[in-house]
């Protein structure tokens, strides 16, 4: 046979030989990718598919590939869209092998203000409550007041707010909500706050006494911090907030505070609808 015949022979064979150890080396120590987007896959089937971010990723599929790593994500960045949805919730669980429904707790967004605000001037500029809170600190005479321009509205992905064109302001219908927390981001004035959907009451004011702005004051029916609905509970319903200077319910203790309620000057503190 032919030398240079041989030569090509045996390079071709060494070849081969070299491209399958490569092979067998890459099965045996690259990650197993294909597994982790099959898993991911699978998982994405049973997510609402809106893509909100509520969550913190920047999808649905982002956040099937979290639970494919680790399914102590819906934990830590729980899906609220998934949570509020039983029968998904548990299919979800079974595909899992692990009680999902039982350790689900439904959540909703309040809004730490209820009152009115007179207007210091006509705003025109860009349509959004982060542009107008940035000019004097609003066009409100109070500084925590809603900036009214419905930023909220938009990033709702289940329709919960509504805007009243009339009345220049956005509204929270509860039994919509999903406590997804996109509108708590959104908000510039901090007002909107997620808590357990059987929350008794909250506070429907956000003045912040401490951080007074010359000039400004709150409205007629906000918070006087006089401390009675404190006094009035026997079981510690109520607390105080020294850091914010404003009552205070623990989400966790979920407490009633009728007492509170009733002798509240201002009637200020909101009971919920939680049957």
């Amino acid at each position: 046979m032919d030398p240079l015949t041989i030569l090509i022979i045996i390079f071709l064979t060494l070849v081969g030989l070299g491209c399958g150890i490569a092979i067998f080396l890459a099965n045996r120590f690259l990650p197993e990718e294909d597994k982790l987007l099959k898993r991911t896959e699978e998982i994405s089937k049973y997510l609402p598919g809106m893509n909100c971010g509520a969550c913190g990723m920047p999808g649905c599929f982002a956040y099937a590939g979290e639970l494919a790593k680790d399914v102590d994500t819906l934990n830590k960045y729980p899906c609220m869209t998934l949570m509020n949805d039983k029968e998904r919730l548990k299919s979800f669980g079974e595909y899992l092998g692990i009680d999902l429904v039982g350790s689900g707790q439904k959540k909703v967004a309040i809004v730490h203000c209820a009152g009115d605000s007179e207007t210091l001037y006509d705003y025109r500029g860009v349509g959004t409550c982060k542009a107008a809170s940035q000019l004097s600190s609003g066009h409100k005479k109070c500084p925590y007041w809603r900036v009214g321009l419905g930023g909220c509205v938009g990033v709702c992905p289940v329709g919960a707010v509504s805007y009243d064109r009339g009345k220049g302001d956005a509204y929270l219908e509860p039994n919509k909500c999903i406590g997804c927390g996109l509108c708590v981001k959104e908000c510039p004035r901090n007002l909107i706050e997620i808590v357990p959907a059987d929350m008794p009451q909250y506070l429907a004011c956000n003045y912040l006494s401490k951080k007074n702005i010359p000039g400004r004051e709150r409205c007629s029916i906000g918070c006087i911090h006089c401390r009675m609905c404190v006094r009035a509970s026997e079981h510690d319903e109520v607390s105080w907030d020294e850091k914010k200077d404003l009552p205070y319910f623990d989400p966790e203790k979920r407490l009633p505070a009728p007492a509170a309620i009733e002798k509240c000057p201002k009637k200020v503190i909101f009971k919920r609808d939680v049957s």
